[in-house]
């Protein structure tokens, strides 16, 4: 199972939220009361945890994270690298195209079905860095 949503113009941790928060309803709905949960925006994981964080801006958004991560009996949150998880990037591009607000995948779209073999097989991405050197 897998979504996508349109939220239209967002900084990357608004958007964040927005995957967290939707991942964490559908698996509610699916009545999971066991969970791991992988997110490569540190800040995100960062905030969530950290229950002193306050951002007026974003403070709905994480409340609403916090409290669906109450509902189950086990759930934890690791952070990775996005190469790692090549699926959720593509599904949030499918997201900023689309005409409706969410869509839920029961099956994996044809957009993404090779990015699922390869993260299902552990394919190994590399992350790109920029060296600058100075002497």
């Amino acid at each position: 199972m897998g979504f996508s949503r349109r939220i239209g113009a967002a900084n990357s941790f608004i958007a964040e939220l927005w995957g967290l928060r939707d991942g964490l309803q559908l698996c509610c709905c699916r009545k999971l009361d066991s969970l791991e949960v992988e997110i490569d925006a540190k800040a995100i994981l960062d905030a969530l945890l950290n229950l002193d964080y306050v951002n007026h801006i974003v403070s709905p958004l994480l409340d609403d994270c916090r409290m669906l991560a109450t509902r189950f009996r086990r759930i934890c949150f690791k952070h990775c690298y996005c190469e790692a998880n090549c699926c959720a990037d593509k599904l949030a591009g499918l997201g900023a195209n689309q005409s409706l607000d969410f869509i839920v995948f029961q099956s994996t779209p044809v957009d993404i079905l090779t990015f699922l073999e390869e993260d299902a097989s552990g394919m190994y991405r590399s992350r790109p860095c920029t060296v600058n050197s100075v002497f």
